[in-house]
């Protein structure tokens, strides 16, 4: 008859992470879809507003990119040390003043602060606390979880843009972007403090729903499992994954820059540029969610490497597509790679180091990617130029191939966070050789002619017996019947 409360218990205490995992979703889908993805609009409404080049304005993303990579970095020891609610709240308030300034930006200096400002707020509460709170709250369903919540960066990229980009071309960014702000504060003030806990401790869980044990609850804090980050920096698997995951998104984010431009030069349609990039984002929610599945079954590591091998694949479809089915087939193979690498990269990092140093190991990971993704644009529109798209996307599958070796040759994790601590204090203390005792046999009896005893010829020390001998083939047929030991002085 308890056996249903038990399990009803055992519910409610999981539903405690997927409360926190729906805040996790609207914060990721809000500074996606209103900051990230909207970036295009921003820009495009300053070189038709404010006369600014394309150049000048790319350039603009270019400091919004590295401000967001450094405060990413520096938001992992933020989080660490104070409740990760507060570090999205003040990022909220930086990049809330930032998005207000837009309509303030009348000349290039002024668009080079106001996008800094606005990089730095997105650093605070983009994805090193989001994917922070994932790997706190979630351990043998952690993939499953950051499929879910990552999937919401995507639907923020087909539900609000078009919301905010139709109401720039309709009015202008002047007009509307303190009214953005105002929006974008409110509804991720909601989503932080609505839903989100920091640590499952703070509510008296662990991570899935485990009740915590009961005599830790007000004791001190110890230290989450994982190792420091001053350890996984230097690990191989780190080095090599970092440096094959820069290659591979840097590959990625150039493709992706350039799939409007690619398909609507391609078909000449702009609405079948406008429907390419949307198929492109509805494959990789869905394939997200299959990927994070897939990750409870298999390796991380060899689903990493096969989901490299597609977006090649992917790449290489797109560098020779001439139809609009070809275009889309390649667009639907790059998808599914697309959206599983950006969710896989927090989850290897997660899996390999524990969650102690996570938000500074993943913050300086991020920074080392964003400093590369720069360059997958810029290489794409410059061979574009000079060639074609077929050139700049063969290109582009090279990198994505040299970043799938150099991570192969970062080898598994080595995990040294769940080896078992060494059992001190167990085993007895050795002492010196002179100070251990030694058996002396004091009482000796006879034993009867007809008894046959077998007895133990050593020093007994340890269970030191060295044969077993027939006393009647002694000369003198004797047992012992008392121990005496003696130390030696």
């Amino acid at each position: 008859m308890n056996l249903p409360l038990a399990t009803d218990e055992r519910s409610q205490r999981s539903l405690r992470g997927w409360v926190v995992l729906t805040g996790v979703f609207g914060v990721m889908m809000i500074t996606s879809g209103m900051v990230f993805y909207a970036l295009g609009a921003f820009l495009d409404a300053f070189v038709d507003e404010q006369g600014f080049s394309t150049g000048l304005a790319g350039a603009g993303v270019g400091a919004f990119l590295l401000a967001s990579g450094l405060c990413g970095y520096y938001t992992g020891k933020l989080v660490n040390r104070f409740d990760a609610r507060w570090v999205i709240t003040a990022g909220t308030a930086v990049s809330t003043v930032g998005m207000a300034l837009l309509a303030q930006v009348r000349s290039g200096w002024q668009m080079f602060v106001v996008m800094s400002i606005f990089g730095i707020g997105f650093g605070l509460c983009g994805l090193v606390p989001t994917t922070t709170l994932v790997t706190r709250w979630f351990e043998r369903r952690r993939s499953v979880a950051m499929a879910i919540a990552s999937t919401g960066l995507s639907l923020g990229g087909i539900i609000l843009l078009p919301q905010l980009s139709q109401r720039i071309e309709t009015d202008s960014l002047i007009y509307w972007a303190p009214r953005f702000a105002a929006v974008y504060c409110v509804l991720l003030l909601i989503s932080t403090w609505f839903f989100i806990r920091a640590w499952p401790k703070d509510v008296g869980l662990q991570p899935d729903g485990a009740r915590q044990a009961s005599d830790s609850v007000g004791a001190p804090n110890s230290a989450p499992p994982g190792m420091s980050y001053q350890q996984a920096i230097r690990t191989r698997f780190f080095i090599f994954t970092a440096i094959g995951f820069v290659l591979v998104m840097s590959s990625q984010v150039g493709a992706i820059q350039h799939m409007y431009k690619l398909t609507g030069d391609r078909l000449g349609s702009d609405a079948a540029a406008s429907t390419a990039v949307a198929v492109l984002a509805g494959a990789s929610v869905v394939a997200r969610i299959c990927g994070g599945i897939a990750a409870l079954k298999v390796s991380l590591r060899w689903l990493t490497m096969v989901l490299m091998v597609v977006q090649v694949v992917g790449l290489c479809l797109l560098a020779v597509a001439g139809s609009g089915l070809a275009i889309l087939f390649g667009i639907l193979v790059l998808g599914s790679a697309m959206g599983n690498l950006l969710m896989l990269h927090p989850l290897i990092l997660a899996d390999a180091f524990g969650v102690r140093d996570y938000p500074r190991i993943y913050g300086f990971g991020s920074l080392l990617m964003v400093s590369g993704l720069a360059g997958g644009p810029f290489v794409t529109g410059v061979l574009h130029d000079l060639y074609s798209y077929r050139s700049a996307f063969f290109t582009l599958a090279v990198v994505a191939v040299a970043g799938l070796a150099v991570y192969s040759f970062a080898g598994n994790p080595a995990r040294e966070y769940l080896q078992p601590a060494p059992q001190q204090g167990r085993a007895a203390a050795v002492r010196p050789l002179a100070a251990r005792p030694t058996p002396v046999l004091a009482v000796m009896r006879d034993l009867p002619k007809e008894v046959r005893q077998p007895a133990l010829v050593g020093n007994g020390v340890n269970g030191d017996h060295d044969e077993r001998v027939e006393l009647d083939e002694m000369h003198h047929r004797t047992a012992p019947a008392v121990w005496a030991i003696e130390p030696v002085r």
